[in-house]
């Protein structure tokens, strides 16, 4: 699977390194904060449309987000909520208080 930085070379050719420098850096720093592709349109789509001039519009840019947001949940580690945790067994308070 190509990288978020392969996705946008492939994608934007054209691509100034200050740009890609940011994309990136916005990428990689806020991945956990993207719940949705929407969240990473808003993010760098505005961006990117302007270094894609006409060649891409809107759904044309929002394919791109999608390719990279799905890049994006695949590189990350798996979240504590889909691992199981084994929890302590219940406290009796009753118990507790034979003692004192």
């Amino acid at each position: 699977m190509a990288t978020c930085a392969e996705i946008l070379r492939s994608e934007f050719p054209e691509i100034d390194g200050q740009v890609f420098d940011y994309v990136t850096g916005v990428l990689h720093s806020g991945s956990a904060d993207f719940e949705s592709v929407d969240d990473l349109v808003e993010a760098v789509g505005e961006l990117l449309q302007e270094v894609s001039g006409d060649s891409k519009d809107d759904a044309g840019i929002r394919a791109v987000c999608q390719r990279m947001y799905n890049t994006l949940r695949l590189d990350e580690p798996q979240t504590q909520g889909n691992s199981q945790v084994l929890l302590d067994p219940p406290i009796q308070l009753s118990k507790i208080t034979e003692n004192y």
